[in-house]
Parts: structure tokens; C-alpha cells; sequence
């Protein structure tokens, strides 16, 4: 499979990629997990979120590095949506998309 391929695949994940992800790599699944609560959305949705935003988003250096972790690995779907994720979790989310508190103690959504 090429590279588009396992994006592909990760971009169309459905509600089985967290018992997939169980199985083949827990230290991912539990990555999956983590941006999951901290999006408030779930494992799927926050897979092809990932996906998304390293498309669009990732530097040729995150390319790179993509690229030289999945040719050396022994199951590159595992390895590039773990990398993909551990990605998205590094980055810091827009000033457009932030939430403040309001003086009064509820969130106040910057659009």
C-alpha cells in the first residue's frame, strides 16, 4: 500500500478503529483516547480529524518524518495513524477556535 492509501484508510475510519487500535497498539489507542476527550468527540471522528489537519496543516519536516516512520515499520497503518495523532496532539489549538473564561465562570467560545 502506498502512503495515501493508510490515509485514506485512517480518514474513513469508523466507530471499529479503537477496537482495532486496541489490539494492534494500545499506546496509540490510549493517544486516540486522549484527543478524543480533549475534542470532546469520538475516537473515529477525532482519527479523521487528525487526518484532516495533518493534510492540510504538516509541515514538509512532518512529512518527512511521517514518511521515514512507516517505510521502517512492520505494520505502517499502525505507525502512521500513531504518528498522525501523537501530530495532532503536539499542536496548539488557533486563537480563532480558543475558549476564555467570562467573568461569571462559563466558557465563552472565540469565533
Amino acid at each position: 500500500m502506498m502512503l495515501g492509501d493508510y490515509l485514506a484508510l485512517a480518514k474513513n475510519a469508523g466507530a471499529d478503529i479503537q477496537g482495532w487500535l486496541a489490539g494492534s497498539g494500545p499506546v496509540q489507542a490510549r493517544a486516540l483516547e486522549k484527543l478524543a476527550a480533549n475534542e470532546n468527540i469520538t475516537p473515529a471522528r477525532a482519527a479523521r480529524m487528525a487526518v484532516a489537519d495533518f493534510s492540510r496543516f504538516a509541515s514538509e519536516e512532518d512529512w518527512a518524518t511521517l514518511i521515514s516512520h512507516v517505510r521502517d515499520a512492520a505494520d505502517p497503518a499502525l505507525v502512521c495513524l500513531g504518528a498522525i495523532v501523537d501530530w495532532r496532539l503536539s499542536q496548539k489549538p488557533c486563537s480563532k477556535h480558543q475558549t476564555r473564561k467570562h467573568p461569571h465562570g462559563t466558557e465563552i467560545e472565540e469565533a
